[in-house]
């Protein structure tokens, strides 16, 4: 009772609304006559409104125009036989019952808004839940029989869509009706959404009534609904929407009967359907599918039995939807997109979510494949809905991938990832390589189906299969993304260069996958450089940029590899630099080098120098320094084969020999590679600046830094002249001078040449004194003491080296060796003066000082005349 009272109460309080409206805009125009009629002569009221209308005055010629001949036709249309140029004022539009409002020429306001329309659509859906909530009060309070309240509510229903109807021809309240079409719109809305709730209460809560006839008591609602929305346009119809959803909701039912719900949904969507198509509203099937999607969302979530039923029915309805909205042309783009992707999305979701509660069996699997095939023959027929493949392959790896992890049986699941892979691949290889003008998204949906059912598996089960499997697998997939690479190798537009890097960068991964699970991991740094130059190769067919960027990738991870592969070798590299005795048993075996160091090493040597791989200027380089330090570090490795140093007694013998013989060795290389090379930029060039620069390093930093002989003892021969010492500085000292002669390193390197003669001077000197050094000490020249003898050797040596270099200086006009020389020689001179001397006494500090004093002379009046011979010359 109570609920009854509530409805009367709303009824009356939107009469009212309506009726207090009424007054106000009738008041308004008695008061507009009454001032009018004291201000003259007053035009009609209908008039006035005309003219408000349509300001003539004011607009521009073309709208007056248009006026005047819209005028005319309505003026000869209603008087045939009228006077030409009749004046004759616009009679103002009567409203009629069910006609729409003229649309305003200004745009809602907020007072129009929320006091004119929001009551009265709000109003109606009430009523719809009134209707509902009065039937569940008297199921509560136990009032009602289950016969009666569907009567009641059935009588209820109809009362509502009989006042839409012929609530206009009703005394008093008529004119409201004819004044606002919202209040006929509500109550039919409101009315249909009733029956819609009172069909399923009766059928599936009380069972009043077979299926038989619930059947086709919905079709005749859903029919009635068509009607009344026809009739009284989309609020009517979005009201019947709402409550249908809402009707099963309200009565307190979800996942009981499955079956009867579905059939009550499919027939509730039907109607929908037919309605958005018939009446050209898109949004209307938007909704529908919306709403449709949310309950069976919340079935699959909830339901436990009649799974399968649920899957069928998404696929029914989801393409159902799309094959409706497929019908729309010429509508709002923006809606036209939703209504081609969004239910076939829905739909696709759904279904991935129902896999699991399936327990990923073949069922469930089949209706995804069903769906995704549909998807595909309507890509194939209007390729805007090729998008929608692209989101069936992006929704499946989740599916896939829970179904790998979980406990599905494998067998079914690799025939799962092959039969998605096969669906999507088939037609997408077959239409990609037609004269199309969207072939390359085809030819990227060819490889997404390739690479996604594989990629879910790898991820999730790769522990559960052979590495030679996963080898072989992934070595018969490179061959489809290797031919669209092919097909592709000449790129035009943008997207063409997408596909092109796409499917060459798929190619790369798959081949590097079987290599790597088909080889040792010995051979993984040499497997990533080998792909890297392969694209590399790749991109000097192709001449494209993204194709070089996409060879950096590999590459760079490559190079990386290589340094992780060669960590024995940097580990020994950090102890020697520290000063520490390198063993042989400490350095890496000769085969796993070869394996590890080698071999990448010298592919990332020929990546980075052969023309026949385009790489930027910056990874080129990389590649050729980390392949150029792999190689020489494996050629150092078999030198220290030789020697065979394992023990320190070894080192004192022969660690100053190896030594000599490795750094004379790239002394000799650089000097070779430079007289081949024909430029500075050539690789000659650049291969003998570096093995000269890496000779001059570790003859500074090993052989007169960490490992001097002078404080770590090394053997230096038993010659008591042609030693190791004076073999090994004076050799470097003479790279150095014919490094400083060679023409391409004076053109390229202007500074560098007078640095390698001051090097080479230098070299020479510490030869004179290394000499002077084993001529006193021996083999071992590691001793503390310097006695007065060996000291006077040194200035003898160095005395005699000053008086080489004037000669040869003076002779040769090499003004570095007269500079070097006087240099040297007043060096000595100081020398013997505070130091030598200081030792001596007698006779023998006289005669020294009388020997020094000849000799200086003899030199300084030598050097007199050749320089006053080169000024008279000059």
């Amino acid at each position: 009772m109570e609920g009854l009272l509530l409805l009367i109460a709303l009824v009356l309080a939107v009469w009212l609304l309506n009726l207090n409206g009424r007054i106000k805009i009738l008041e308004e125009r008695i008061s507009t006559l009454v001032d009018r009629m004291n201000a003259g002569a007053a035009p009609p009221v209908a008039a006035q409104r005309d003219r408000a209308k349509t300001p003539i005055e004011t607009s521009t010629p073309h709208t007056a125009k248009a006026y005047a001949s819209r005028k005319t036709a309505r003026i000869t249309a209603d008087v045939p036989n009228s006077e030409p140029n009749p004046v004759i004022e616009p009679p103002a539009p009567a409203a009629q019952a069910g006609d729409a409002p003229e649309k305003p020429s200004r745009s809602w306001s907020f007072e129009e808004l929320v006091g004119g329309k929001l009551p009265i659509w709000v109003g109606g859906i009430s009523l719809v839940f009134a209707g509902f909530f009065l039937v569940r009060y008297t199921i509560e309070a136990g009032l009602l029989g289950p016969g009666t309240r569907s009567v009641l509510a059935t009588l209820f229903a109809l009362l509502l869509i009989a006042g839409s109807q012929w609530g206009g021809r009703l005394p008093k309240i008529g004119e409201s009706f004819s004044a606002d079409p919202r209040i006929a719109q509500s109550l039919a809305g409101a009315g249909v959404a009733i029956l819609y709730g009172t069909l399923y209460m009766a059928a599936e809560i009380y069972g009043l009534i077979g299926l038989p006839v619930t059947f086709t008591l919905l079709i005749a609602t859903t029919i009635l609904a068509f009607a009344l929305a026809l009739r009284h346009g989309p609020p009517t119809a979005l009201m019947g929407l709402v409550g249908g959803f809402a009707a099963p909701w309200v009565a307190g039912l979800g996942a009981n009967n499955v079956p009867a719900l579905l059939l009550y949904l499919g027939v509730f969507l039907a109607g929908l359907y037919g309605l958005a198509l018939w009446r050209r509203w898109l949004w209307l099937l938007l909704l529908a599918s919306g709403g449709g999607a949310i309950w069976t969302i919340g079935l699959i979530a909830t339901a436990e039995s009649a799974l399968p039923l649920i899957g069928l029915f998404v696929i029914v309805a989801g393409s159902a939807a799309v094959l409706v909205g497929d019908r729309f042309a010429n509508s709002d783009p923006r809606l036209e997109a939703m209504a081609r992707y969004a239910p076939m999305g829905l739909a696709l979701v759904q279904l991935a979510m129902l896999l699991p509660r399936l327990e990923f069996s073949w069922i469930g699997w089949a209706f995804y494949g069903a769906l995704s095939a549909g998807a595909i023959a309507l890509a194939l027929r209007d390729e805007r809905h090729l998008p929608n493949l692209f989101g069936a392959l992006l929704v499946c790896l989740m599916p896939l991938a829970a179904g790998w992890e979980g406990s599905a049986p494998h067998g079914m699941m690799a025939g799962a990832s092959i039969g998605i892979g096969l669906l999507f691949a088939i037609p997408a290889h077959a239409r990609a390589f037609e004269d199309r003008a969207g072939r390359a998204y085809w030819a990227m949906l060819a490889l997404m189906a390739q690479a996604i059912p594989f990629v879910a598996a790898f991820s999730v089960a790769k522990a559960d299969f052979s590495d030679l499997g996963w080898g072989i697998t992934s070595a018969l997939l490179v061959l489809p993304a290797g031919f669209i690479a092919w097909r592709w190798r000449q790129a035009a537009s943008r997207i063409d260069q997408v596909t092109q890097v796409a499917s060459a960068a798929l190619a790369a991964a798959f081949a590097w996958l079987a290599l790597t699970h088909i080889l040792p991991n010995d051979y993984f740094a040499s497997v990533t450089l080998a792909v890297a130059a392969a694209l590399a190769a790749w991109a000097t067919r192709t001449s494209g940029e993204g194709m070089q960027k996409l060879a950096a990738v590999p590459a760079g991870f490559g190079i990386f590899a290589l340094l992780v592969g060669s960590w024995q070798f940097l580990d020994a590299l950090f102890e020697a630099l520290g000063g520490d005795q390198l063993m042989l048993s400490e350095l890496p075996d000769l085969g796993d080098a070869a394996k590890l160091t080698l071999l990448p090493a010298g592919l990332a040597l020929a990546t980075g120098l052969l023309p026949h791989f385009a790489l930027g200027r910056i990874m080129r380089k990389a590649l050729a320094v980390a392949g150029g330090a792999g190689l020489l570090a494996f050629v150092w490795l078999i030198a220290k084969q030789i020697a065979h140093i394992d023990s320190p007694s070894q080192f004192i013998t022969l660690g100053l020999a190896e030594r000599v013989v490795m750094t004379q060795a790239l002394f000799l290389t650089g000097w070779l590679a430079l007289r081949q090379a024909g430029d500075s930029a050539s690789l000659y060039a650049k291969a003998g600046l570096a093995a000269t620069a890496l000779a001059l390093l570790r003859l500074v930093w090993f052989d007169l830094g960490v490992f001097n002989p002078l404080y770590v003892p090394q053997a230096l021969g038993p010659a008591p002249i042609a030693n190791l010492g004076t073999v090994h500085l004076g050799l470097a000292a003479f790279w150095l001078w014919q490094l400083a002669r060679n023409p391409i390193v004076k053109n390229a390197y202007p500074h560098l040449p007078k640095t390698a003669e001051i090097g080479s001077l230098i070299l020479m000197a510490l030869a004179a004194l290394v000499t002077v050094r084993q001529l006193v000490q021996g083999n071992l020249i590691s001793g503390a003491t310097i006695d007065v003898g060996e000291n006077y050797l040194y200035s003898a040596a160095l005395l005699a080296l000053a008086i080489i270099w004037l000669v040869v200086g003076i002779r040769g006009g090499l003004s570095i060796l007269r500079l070097a020389g006087l240099a040297l020689l007043t060096l000595v001179t100081l020398k013997v003066f505070l130091i030598d001397a200081s030792a001596l006494e007698g006779v023998l500090r006289i005669l020294s000082f009388m020997g020094l004093g000849i000799a200086l002379i003899g030199i300084g009046w030598a050097y007199g005349r050749v320089m006053r011979a080169g000024a008279a010359r000059e």
